[in-house]
């Protein structure tokens, strides 16, 4: 049984293109998946960076932590403050830059930079996490979310 030129063209070109779906379709899933991965943010805890900062002086950070209240010192673009751990460990923030609305004592912030002693780190960024549960009853006085409410409150409607 021979093969005519017809059969052998239209096999040949069936398997270029299946190849070169192949090929397309493996180079979409790698982009797909590095966009995936760089999106997602991990960070570590106050406590954590306690732990690991001994042996990673001068590397890059990304700490996150709840803003300690009355601890915010602002000079122009340069501040300072404290962020604290679920378990209570705290470390200053050094920052100069633009902060976000958000900011304030309690916020939840994750903080980009490096460090150059234990307990300290020089922000790059400072990012205001938005957290995906919401406690209960009556913020604490000074909070970002009572700030909010008070302007929120109106006066209770007159009766007619």
């Amino acid at each position: 049984m021979a093969l005519d030129s017809r059969t052998v063209r239209v096999s040949g070109r069936r398997t270029r293109l299946i190849l070169l779906l192949v090929v397309a379709t493996a180079a979409i899933g790698l982009l797909a998946f590095r966009a995936a991965s760089s999106s997602v943010s991990y960070y570590v805890t106050p406590e954590e960076f306690a732990q690991q900062i001994g042996n990673k002086a001068d590397a890059r950070w990304r700490v996150g932590g709840r803003v300690v209240p009355e601890t915010i010192q602002q000079d122009g673009k340069s501040m300072t403050f404290e962020i604290q751990g679920e378990h209570g460990e705290r470390m200053s923030i050094a920052y100069t830059g633009v902060v976000p609305n958000l900011f304030g004592p309690y916020a939840f912030v994750v903080i980009d930079g490096t460090s150059d002693r234990p307990g300290h780190l020089e922000a790059s960024s400072v990012v205001i996490k938005h957290e995906n549960e919401f406690i209960a009853g009556t913020p604490p006085p000074g909070s970002i979310s009572s700030d909010i409410l008070k302007g929120l409150t109106s006066p209770t409607p007159s009766g007619r």
